[in-house]
Parts: structure tokens; sequence; C-alpha cells
């Protein structure tokens, strides 16, 4: 019997140690309008907890692609449509190449929000099954197993955020959490998880928004009992207004 191996090759350490290096700059990038500076130990420090956030947010989609016998490949987040269908009966509504969306998002809502918006969910995913997934009766992918492998990043960070929080790093968890609601925002992976299920992500979303304004004025354990809560609540209500 073939043993299942967890796997990320050298192109995949790499896009991580870029998309570090772009969370890194815009994190320690401070506006003074009409002066940006950097300070370079902050930059470093920033680098590697970036290196950190990212590292937790691949290794969880890829355990559970690994638990699904598929195997993911970490990509920066790019495409080449711009809109749902062509804007002309002959035309595509695509560019000529991958738009990279991992650097011009993150620029473009910096300067139009002034520094305030620093858009961390740069990375994607590809993801296909494994010669072990395809020997089974069921082997074509579907969108509840890509979507669990999507939403286990925001998870993974949101929890890694919930446990900074704990030791007292309060800066810090901010950005775990702030990672976690922008990847789930529809663009990229934030579409796979909303796609293959609506409640979930909806659920998600607002339990991620929530502990992101409570841990300002509560306890860590409060914030996220209320938040589980009030996500609950709130998701209930969605299911009975919109989805029965």
């Amino acid at each position: 019997m073939q043993k299942k191996k967890l796997n990320i090759d050298i192109n995949e350490i790499l896009i991580i140690v870029i998309a570090s290096l772009v969370l890194g700059f815009f994190l320690s990038l401070q506006t003074r309008w009409p002066i940006l500076s950097i300070e370079p130990l902050n930059f470093l420090s920033m680098f590697f907890f970036s290196l950190l956030m990212l590292l937790v947010f691949v290794f969880s989609q890829k355990f559970i692609a690994w638990k699904l016998d598929c195997k993911t490949k970490t990509k920066l987040l790019s495409f080449r449509r711009y809109w749902f269908r062509p804007l002309t009966e002959h035309g595509k509504a695509e560019f000529p190449f991958e738009f990279p969306a991992w650097l011009i998002l993150p620029i473009i809502l910096f300067f139009i929000s002034g520094g305030w918006i620093k858009w961390l969910a740069i990375l994607n995913f590809d993801v296909k099954p494994k010669a072990t997934r395809i020997r089974r009766r069921w082997q074509e992918l579907t969108e509840a197993d890509i979507g669990k492998i999507a939403i286990a990043g925001p998870i993974s960070v949101l929890i890694l955020g919930i446990i900074i929080r704990a030791l007292g790093f309060n800066s810090l968890a901010i950005i775990c959490i702030w990672l976690a609601l922008l990847a789930l925002i529809p663009i990229g992976l934030g579409f796979k998880i909303l796609i293959s299920s609506r409640i979930l992500w909806f659920f998600v979303f607002i339990l991620t928004i929530l502990i992101l304004l409570l841990m300002r004025i509560a306890g860590t354990f409060t914030t996220v009992v209320m938040a589980l809560i009030l996500a609950a609540i709130a998701t209930i209500a969605y299911y009975i207004l919109y989805e029965q």
C-alpha cells in the first residue's frame, strides 16, 4: 500500500517567501503623507511573522488536501477573467495575460485608503486528485472538497491569531485575523469557499468579523465564546431568511 505524503516543492516555497516579502513590506510601511518610510528591523520582523502566518495557512490546506487524497499547488493570486461574461458578442472578458492581483491589489488599496487597508490575501491554489483517489469509484473532486481545503487556511490563521492574542501580542493577533477575513472575501480563495457552501462561508466570515471587533474590548475567552454564539445566531437567521 502506497504511503500518503504531505508534499511541498521548491516553487511553492519560493512563492511563500515572495508573498512573505510583499506582506512584510506593506505591514512595515509607515505613512506620514506624503512621506513613506520603512525601518529595516521592522521589515525583518514583519517578514518573518508573515512567513509564519503563510506557512500555517498553506500547510493547513495541504493537510486537508492530503486527508482527501488530493494535492494542492500553492500560487500567487492572479486571474485572467475580469468579468463573468463577454462584453461583446465576439470578445472575451479576459486579460491576454495573468493579471498579478497579488501585487496590484495591495498597492491600489494601500494608496486609495491612505495606507489604512493592507491587503494580505495574496495566495491561492490549484488542486488535483492523487493516484490513490483516482483508483476509487468517486474520484472527481467536488466543490465541497475544494471548499474544505480552501477554508482550512483562514480558519488556521484565525486560530493562530486567537493563540497569539492569549499570549498578549494584540497587534500581531489582529494581523492574523485580518488575513483570515481578507482570505474569505470572494476573490480567488474566498470564491472557492463561497461556491462550495454559502452557509459555511457566511458563518466563518461573520465569526471572523466578530472576533476582530470583540477582541478590542473583551478578553480572549469571552471574545471567542461571544463570537461563536453571535455567529451561530446570525447564520441561523441567514438560513431561515435566504436559504430555505
